[in-house]
């Protein structure tokens, strides 16, 4: 009998490749990036950490980075009246449980409270809440924040989605975490810096249309709201750009055994097959393709490039797959920003490791942190956060691209601010980029 714990992670399909692969070095996850120890030593593989990053000292290597406008002169402790932030996550439950999320908001708020003097001066305070997967606890949650009057609640994973509503209702911005419940991608006072399965199966289309040709697809994806909503948009843009057989093949969600699907997709003789899954799903979908021997295009979310997958499955069964990542791949060369990110995990992470789906909640916390540090410790309330967010254009994205809160990003997802996906080609257990920035908001919402 499949676990509930994979029943959850299946249904968290919409962070794919957000959870695991938002940062450039990650390469969609692939390990053979430089690595920093939890000591703070480099390790024999090609260094992450540029000259400018040293540890404990990070100012060098922050200035280099896309926060560079809020780096003091030198290391600066806050010392002021905490500034209280929320966040709700799924954590302890037998159902699914995500602590790497907050984990990783805490080592970035860490890092910002000893080392760039947190905001004018004042530590920022997390104050994590858990839905103990449910939707009463949801809002159980959503209504601590707004007992407190918090200005600004922090996503990590939430099913369930009722807190943002109870939130939306009080106008505190839900700001950032994995993208996995429709309100998360809807709602007025929701920010979201990923596309999440939505965006991928956008870029798989455009890709299999535009560069294969493709006459025939075949779209698997577990039968759940979010999930299925996301493979539509996969649907619609190949049908939009003349692909005229879509076959769409949905399982059941606590399904482990993808070989009747994959059968059944097989059975259409595609030019293209997008898996929509995640986590052991993902060994299911690479065996199942080649039980079958099915020799279509293979397209896979990027939380099935992880290493442990990757690495647990024969070199050939992945050979030649693409998956979506949210960031420029480079084993050799990672930008300044996930430079940052590895250090801060190293001192700051308390043996969190740096793959995973922290890099997506890092992410969306040093976003708040440019935007709070820019209205100034006074200044700070919910309404001028979310104006703040809502008047961001082109703005830098920490391990992402640029973001742009105008609500137009991505047709029927209003909360996304940067959508955009990237592709990469698995040739040998690693992964290398193909092309450049894909616009999958401005590919959906053509015609």
């Amino acid at each position: 009998m499949p676990s509930s714990s994979s029943f959850f992670r299946v249904v968290s399909v919409a962070l794919v490749c957000t959870s695991l692969v938002a940062m450039a070095a990650l390469a969609g996850c692939s390990e053979d990036r430089g690595s920093v120890s939890n000591n703070g030593e480099k390790s024999e593989t090609t260094a992450v950490l540029t000259d400018l990053c040293s540890i404990p000292d990070l100012i060098g290597c922050a200035e280099a980075s896309s926060i560079s406008a809020q780096v003091p002169t030198q290391v600066t402790k806050a010392t002021g009246k905490p500034l209280v932030l929320g966040m709700i996550n799924q954590e302890n439950t037998p159902v699914g449980s995500f602590p790497e999320l907050s984990q990783g908001v805490q080592a970035a708020i860490d890092f910002v409270n000893n080392q760039l003097g947190g905001v004018d001066g004042r530590p920022v305070e997390l104050e994590v809440c858990n839905t103990k997967f449910s939707a009463e606890g949801s809002t159980s949650c959503a209504q601590q924040f707004v007992t407190e009057g918090v200005p600004a609640v922090l996503g990590g994973i939430d099913v369930f989605g009722n807190g943002i509503d109870l939130l939306a209702e009080n106008e505190i911005p839900f700001i950032g975490g994995i993208p996995v419940s429709t309100q998360s991608m809807t709602a007025s006072n929701s920010f979201q810096f990923s596309g999440g399965s939505w965006g991928a199966m956008v870029a798989f289309a455009d890709y299999a249309a535009t560069e294969l040709k493709a006459k025939s697809v075949a779209i698997l994806y577990g039968d759940f709201g979010s999930v299925a909503d996301g493979a539509n948009y996969g649907k619609q843009t190949l049908e939009k750009l003349g692909v005229e057989n879509v076959q769409m093949v949905p399982y059941p969600i606590l399904e482990t055994d993808l070989g009747s699907a994959i059968q059944a997709a097989a059975a259409g003789n595609p030019d293209a097959i997008m898996l929509l899954t995640a986590d052991t799903g993902c060994t299911a979908a690479f065996e199942g393709l080649a039980t079958v021997g099915l020799k279509a295009q293979a397209f896979y979310t990027g939380a099935c490039a992880a290493p442990k997958i990757v690495d647990g499955v024969p070199t050939e069964d992945s050979e030649g797959a693409i998956f979506n990542v949210e960031g420029p791949i480079s084993r050799t060369n990672p930008d300044p920003d996930t430079n940052l990110y590895n250090a801060v995990i190293a001192q700051y992470g308390n043996g969190l490791d740096a793959i995973g789906a922290a890099t997506v909640s890092f992410r969306a916390f040093m976003n708040l942190y440019v935007v709070l540090s820019e209205l100034g410790a006074d200044g700070i309330t919910a309404d001028t956060v979310t104006s703040a967010l809502r008047g961001k254009v082109d703005a830098s994205s920490f391990m992402g691209h640029p973001y742009t809160c105008n609500g137009k990003q991505f047709k029927g997802l209003p909360a996304v601010c940067a959508p955009q996906q990237m592709l990469g080609l698995m040739t040998d257990r690693q992964l290398n980029q193909i092309g450049d920035w894909v616009d999958v908001g401005k590919i959906y919402g053509m015609g």
